[in-house]
């Protein structure tokens, strides 16, 4: 993801559903460790999973300047996958 966002002109808000995760410090050190730098949102009621239906982890929703979800997927993506659905969507 982090690649995808240093080389297109998008903008990526990721949302850690933090229940899953042991305590807040975890993501914090996940992000400097693989050098993120895209904002990452914390679900700490789980008010963005449930109002999205967030099953399974990771799920990833593309919205285009519109507001419209374009594209839903269901587990992890490559880098090739996300480019090509990024693509279809100009």
């Amino acid at each position: 993801m982090q690649n995808f966002y240093d080389e297109k002109e998008i903008v990526i808000l990721a949302v850690n559903l933090t229940q899953t995760e042991a305590k807040k410090q975890d993501v914090v050190d996940f992000m400097g460790k693989h050098r993120v730098t895209f904002p990452v949102l914390l679900d700490e009621a789980s008010d963005v999973s449930n109002k999205y239906r967030i099953q399974p982890i990771p799920t990833t929703y593309m919205i285009d300047s519109q507001g419209r979800i374009r594209f839903k997927a269901y587990g992890a993506m490559t880098y090739e996958q996300m480019v090509s659905e990024f693509e279809k969507m100009k």
